[in-house]
């Protein structure tokens, strides 16, 4: 599950902006390349440890990885290679979930809490960490809710951003193609599962 859903978990248990934080920093820690250590702020360790319970009931889930199976043999069918294929089948299946969730004004509100939350109180083991997310978090801000992710052609940006800077990962321009492709075929099936799966984690947390 990608931050805005954990955000969205977040919102199931309660109102508490600091929870909300928490559940998204642990995506927050590896966007900015950042290591968390133990936060002074209890509602935000609640979060990391939600963060932690939630992609473990998500990423058991049978729709889940039928979901990233699906998408993997369509990415396979149209010629992507293998590195980007697994990548794209897992985390394009993640955004295309939060492009539904963004939709509703809970998830919206809890999201919004959670970066707006003081988080001074967030510890980090290496120097710099803490400087690299104040600015990731700053952008983030910035930017407010990511309605981009209704529109899989903005996912499949976000996608070569995260991946192009990774050997193995990371897609050429036929790749792109074919991802682009993909995922606008794809987003009606995602949408219509949504519903189950924020069920089946509901239910499982």
């Amino acid at each position: 599950m990608n931050f805005f859903g954990h955000a969205a978990v977040a919102s199931w248990r309660g109102s508490d902006p600091g929870v909300a934080l928490g559940a998204m920093l642990p995506d927050f820690a590896s966007m900015c390349g950042g290591r968390l250590a133990v936060a002074s702020d209890p509602a935000v360790e609640i979060g990391v440890e939600l963060h932690h319970e939630t992609d473990g009931v998500f990423h058991r889930l049978a729709p889940v990885t039928a979901l990233m199976r699906e998408l993997g043999d369509r990415l396979e069918r149209g010629g992507c290679a293998r590195g980007p294929k697994r990548a794209v089948a897992h985390i394009g299946v993640e955004l295309l979930l939060d492009g539904v969730l963004v939709a509703e004004p809970a998830y919206r509100d809890a999201y919004l809490g959670g970066l707006g939350h003081d988080a001074s109180g967030v510890a980090w083991r290496e120097p710099g960490d803490g400087d690299r997310f104040a600015i990731l978090i700053a952008r983030l801000r910035a930017h407010g809710v990511p309605d981009d992710l209704r529109h899989p052609e903005a996912i499949a940006q976000r996608l070569h951003r995260m991946l192009s800077h990774r050997p193995l990962l990371a897609p050429d321009a036929r790749d792109m193609q074919v991802i682009r492709s993909a995922l606008v075929e794809y987003q009606a099936r995602v949408e219509v599962a949504a519903d189950t799966v924020m069920r089946a984690v509901r239910a499982g947390l």
